[in-house]
Formats: C-alpha cells, structure tokens, sequence
C-alpha cells in the first residue's frame, strides 16, 4: 500500500515565497492607501485656509454699526412667530391609538396547511 506524503511533497521555498509575496502586496497597497488618504486631507485643509484668508481692512474707519430693535420687525414677522407659538402650545399633531391593528385572511391554503384544527380527519 502507498502511502501518499503530501507534506514531503510541498515546496516549502515556493509555499514561504508565495505567501511572502501576498503579505507584501497586502501590505504595500494599504501603504500607498495611507498616503493618499493623508494626501486629500493636506489637500482639503490647504483649500479652507484659502478659503478663509481675512480680507485687508480698508483704510478709512466706517461708523459703528446699530443693532436694529426687536421692534422693527415687519407685521408678517410678527404673524409668523405668533403661529408658531399657537401651534407649539395647542400640540396640534396627529392623535395616535399606540394599537396596531393586523388582520389576515384565515381562508388561505397555508393557513390550513399549518394549523392542525383545519386539517383534522372526518
């Protein structure tokens, strides 16, 4: 009888070299992922900083600048606030049962197919 020896068989310089070669692709693509990564972040932050620049101030003092009073506000202003205060105290939303309410034709063929009290022998 023959007795088959995989383990004798195998390579173990080939085996040791393949999966050397799979960690290292892994490995690298993660790498040159990482930096891409970190290459978009640099990127996008260098893009708001440019974005952000304070502008110069101009060269002339502009007069200090008044907040307008609560008063001024228009009358369709006024009509919107008051709405939404109405609405917000009165608690206008939808009355809900919190009861669900599931009905299910008892005529189907699986229904009699599962329950045993429709199956019953006469």
């Amino acid at each position: 009888m023959m007795v088959i020896n995989f383990l004798a068989d195998v390579v173990w310089a080939d085996a040791w070299a393949r999966t050397g070669m799979g960690f290292g692709v892994v490995f690298s693509v993660l790498l040159i992922l990482v930096f891409v990564l970190v290459a978009f972040g640099l990127f996008s932050r260098a893009g708001k900083k440019k974005a952000q620049t304070p502008q110069p101030a101009p060269l002339k003092a502009a007069a200090p600048q008044t907040v307008a009073p609560a008063a001024s506000a228009s009358d369709a202003d006024k009509a919107a606030i008051a709405t939404a205060l109405y609405l917000y105290f009165q608690n206008v939303h939808d009355e809900e049962s919190n009861v669900i309410t599931i009905r299910h034709n008892a005529s189907s063929a699986w229904h009699h197919e599962l329950n045993p009290r429709y199956n019953s022998v006469k």
